[in-house]
């Protein structure tokens, strides 16, 4: 049977170092690469091409739903995991909007880890017990209002997620800074999101934006 392999990416060396040595006496499971920080994980994940990523949510560099977002455009394959101190309302609504596959806080044991671990890898999903209702509930907020954006909404969303800033979509969409920023307004309220980050992970994840858009 294949290992699954995994990326362990923590700015705390010791709680890195300790998550390794779990993962490490469990059967099928194998930390391929480490990192300290967002661009070192995401240089890990094009390296050693895991199944799984670890991911801290504070780290240093580039933060961890920035990270997941550049991972699931380069490598939607991999399923992504958070192990996180922190459970507040605003960190679930952009697990939520980045679709990741995991969330376990790091009060969680170390069994509950392990078990999330091997529950994604057989293709199933994982949330802290802890949090678990406030994300159903969260999830089941944002389906009520499916987004419809309008076709100058959408422009903007798709520009927005080309990496384009405000000004600079102003200028590709030949309207002004303020009419650009109004629509953005309307599409983070449509979206149920609070920033262009989280606009972009879930128009993503709603199909509203591809790889190809």
């Amino acid at each position: 049977m294949s290992q699954l392999r995994v990326v362990v990416a923590d700015d705390h060396t010791l709680v890195r170092q300790s998550v390794v040595k779990a993962l490490a006496q469990a059967d099928g499971v194998r930390v391929v690469a480490e990192a300290s920080d967002g661009p070192g994980a995401i240089a890990a994940v094009r390296g050693a091409a895991p199944d799984l990523l670890l991911l801290d949510i504070a780290m240093p560099g580039r933060d961890g739903f920035s990270t997941a977002e550049q991972v699931r455009r380069e490598s939607p394959e991999v399923r992504i995991l958070f192990l996180t101190m922190h459970d507040d309302e605003a960190s679930l609504r952009q697990v939520l909007a980045l679709d990741a596959e995991g969330f376990v806080s790091k009060s969680a044991p170390v069994d509950e880890l392990l078990d999330a671990v091997r529950r994604l890898g057989d293709g199933q999903r994982y949330v802290s017990s802890n949090v678990a209702d406030r994300a159903t509930a969260l999830a089941a907020r944002r389906e009520v209002a499916p987004a419809a954006l309008t076709s100058r909404e959408r422009d903007v969303l798709l520009a927005l997620a080309r990496g384009l800033r405000p000004g600079e979509i102003a200028t590709s969409l030949e309207l002004s800074v303020k009419t650009v920023k109004n629509h953005l307004t309307a599409v983070y309220h449509k979206l149920g999101v609070e920033t262009g980050a989280q606009a972009v992970a879930e128009a993503y994840r709603r199909g509203l934006v591809t790889s190809r858009s």
